[in-house]
């Protein structure tokens, strides 16, 4: 863009603008380009519309600004600034208006005026026509020789013209078309003669174009409005896993180059379940007891069953045993085998579930559910590895890793006299504790996502996603049932589904009550804008928790306490959105 400063006496009047319409012309086809004037608060107007230039009325010193599309047309730019800074050619420096006397209008002038696209039509000081080119004559639909020395009033059946031409000012005004009710811009400049109106140039903008482009702005302008309240609605109305929320295949790709693909069933990004993760994959790897310890439906068999895919006993047996599902009177017989006839209905050998898992995992869940007897059964297989079956004298010896899991507090059992503290300590050698759905409720949109895909493969369904309302309900619950719950739910749903989305209505009872509910009330007034927001920002909206956690409570661990994860989660998370300075010890 270069700088110009007009130098013609009368600035851009109709008689320069003439000439630099023609030179903008000339160069472009020298140069292959288009020019463009910049004055003011006009954006851009191209140097080739004589009608658009003309009406900016700009002055003799006044400062305007030229351009191209292309910035490689430094040439051309410069050309046309220095025309305009020299005036133009030397007749029209001089002032002596050239061809805007009383004598004919000359020819050259004419083509200039003929190649505008608008109408062009000079008056004589009376307002009568004294020239018209093609354009004019076409808009007003009436030959050459019907035009010259008609009145312009005669012409444009309005009262401005004669205001105008006694006022010697500009203005704009409306022709009305003999067969049409179509209007036309219309703009008057004065030609000014040794300091007189000595005659004025009407220029004639068809407006019908203006109009039908207008009318096509409005109507893209309306679809614009409407598609943007669709994206609006829909963005709202629905949570996206493929988008956004689902495990992305970056992080899965880090999850199990860190813990290998023994883990990969458990799903979570969560900081508590990647810890106890973490040290599940490194139990894995010797052969010392691990216990799970964990509430019903949070994973601990996944947990089990990775174990012994991640240990050396890959190629062995994984047993599972739920001790709470066995009666006790048949525990023995399950876990241990019988010899044919040692009880009624014993009909033949039966080998236990220990002599099953033989250079393998065995795997004994609820493992708080047994009876104080068969915990000293069992104390004894932990310590010699050896067990006789139920009415069998032969010792036999088993090489067996075992892997415990219990959603009790062992602990308090033991103090209470309800488990053996031997075979405690034996059990609990390497403890991976897995936390509840509440306590990890970030993984949720993952876990949505995950049974999503699974259930729609089970069952040849095509379920798109979940309403932003019914993720959030989700969320305020407590899922006193944790993973397991919400499989169960999603599971029903897919199964039973009309729509492509998962509705609130679709969630039981329970759960729609808790549609409202936050971590927790007494931490104050989280930003509904978060929730309410266009996106469901699931890492601003935990900041703001653990921000109003800090606030209120003043230590990592009172926090953590309060949200239901360990101090050193609320801390990492403290670091990674910033926060950490809120806190000066915890």
């Amino acid at each position: 863009m270069q700088k110009a400063i007009i130098g013609h006496e009368e600035g851009l009047s109709a008689k320069f603008t003439a000439l630099v319409v023609q030179k903008a012309y000339q160069l472009q086809r020298k140069y292959k380009t288009n020019l463009f004037i910049h004055y003011k608060n006009y954006r851009e107007i191209s140097c080739t519309h004589f009608g658009l230039i003309v009406d900016v009325n700009v002055k003799k010193g006044e400062i305007l600004y030229i351009s191209s599309k292309d910035q490689e047309s430094i040439d051309a730019r410069y050309e046309m600034v220095t025309f305009l800074e020299s005036g133009g050619p030397g007749d029209l420096v001089q002032g002596n208006a050239a061809g805007f006397s009383d004598q004919e209008i000359h020819e050259e002038e004419k083509l200039m005026l003929e190649m505008l696209h608008d109408g062009v039509a000079i008056l004589n000081q009376e307002g009568c026509i004294v020239f018209v080119n093609t354009s004019f004559a076409s808009l007003a639909q009436q030959s050459f020789e019907q035009l010259i020395g008609k009145y312009i009033n005669d012409i444009i059946p309005t009262t401005w013209a004669k205001g105008n031409l006694q006022g010697k000012r500009e203005t704009v005004g409306n022709i009305i078309c003999v067969d049409t009710v179509e209007a036309m811009v219309v703009s008057v400049k004065s030609i000014p003669v040794n300091g007189t109106a000595a005659r004025y140039i009407v220029v004639v903008r068809d407006e019908r174009e203006i109009k039908c482009l207008k009318e096509k702005l409005e109507i893209l302008k309306l679809k614009t409005v409407n598609l943007q309240n669709l994206l609006s609605k829909e963005k709202e109305a629905s949570w996206h896993p493929h988008r956004w929320v689902g495990e992305s295949s970056e992080q899965k790709f880090i999850r199990t180059m860190k813990f290998g693909s023994a883990f990969e069933k458990f799903i979570g990004m969560n900081e508590t379940v990647l810890d106890a993760i973490a040290l599940a994959a490194k139990a894995a790897k010797v052969q010392s007891t691990v216990l799970i310890i964990g509430k019903s439906g949070t994973g601990k068999e996944v947990v089990a069953e990775g174990i012994h895919l991640a240990s050396p006993r890959v190629k062995g047996p994984f047993i599972k045993v739920n001790c709470a599902a066995i009666p006790m009177n048949l525990l023995e017989s399950e876990l241990f085998g019988h010899e044919r006839g040692a009880f009624t209905g014993a009909f033949k050998k039966k080998l236990g579930k220990f002599e099953l898992a033989h250079e393998g995992t065995i795997f004994l869940d609820e493992i708080g559910e047994m009876d104080l007897s068969m915990q000293t059964k069992l104390l004894r297989v932990l310590q010699t590895s050896s067990f006789e079956r139920v009415g069998g004298e032969e010792t036999i010896a088993v090489n067996v890793r075992i892997v415990a899991a219990t959603n009790r507090d062992l602990e308090a059992m033991v103090k209470e006299g309800r488990f053996r503290e031997d075979l405690y300590y034996r059990l609990n050698v390497i403890p991976v504790l897995l936390p509840s759905l509440k306590e990890r409720k970030d993984d949720i949109p993952l876990l949505v996502d995950y049974f999503l895909k699974k259930f729609n493969k089970d069952f040849g369904k095509e379920i798109q996603g979940i309403k932003k309302s019914t993720m959030d309900a989700l969320i305020g619950y407590d899922w006193p049932g944790n993973v397991r719950e919400l499989k169960n739910i999603i599971e029903r749903f897919v199964a039973l589904a009309d729509s492509e989305y998962i509705e609130l209505s679709d969630l039981p009872l329970s759960i729609r009550q808790n549609a409202n509910a936050s971590y927790d009330n007494s931490i104050g007034p989280i930003s509904t804008s978060i929730i309410q927001g266009d996106v469901f920002l699931l890492e601003e909206y935990e900041k703001q928790i653990i921000t109003a956690a800090l606030d209120k409570y003043g230590s990592y661990t009172a926090a953590g306490k309060v949200l239901g994860i360990t101090h050193k989660t609320v801390a990492a998370k403290a670091q990674k959105y910033g926060i950490d300075k809120k806190i000066h010890n915890g």
